[in-house]
């Protein structure tokens, strides 16, 4: 389905208001140069799964990561890449 409005589909919508985790590899499990700060979409449900992949493809399990509160560390490009643009409207929403 398109809009006609702004050309995109209804699923691009969507997805582009998706909630996003910030999410790091714990120290100790892998090297320093890889605890990039990944963006991972909302799971949809309301249980913890056994693992969450990244924008960027990174698969992420359950015990050998971090969830931080804002961006810590270097970012995943790849993440940045690939998550979802919000639309004009939520880029001037005032989150405040």
């Amino acid at each position: 389905m398109i809009d006609a409005d702004e050309g995109t589909s209804a699923n691009e919508h969507t997805e582009a208001r998706m909630p996003v985790l910030l999410v790091r590899k714990r120290a100790g499990g892998v090297g320093e140069a890889q605890r990039t700060c990944h963006l991972v979409p909302m799971p949809g449900d309301d249980h913890t799964p056994a693992a969450l992949t990244a924008y960027c493809g990174e698969l992420i399990r359950r015990g050998e990561a971090e969830l931080l509160t804002r961006p810590s560390g270097m970012p995943c490009v790849g993440c940045l890449f690939r998550v979802p643009v919000p639309r004009t409207a939520e880029r001037n929403h005032d989150w405040s």
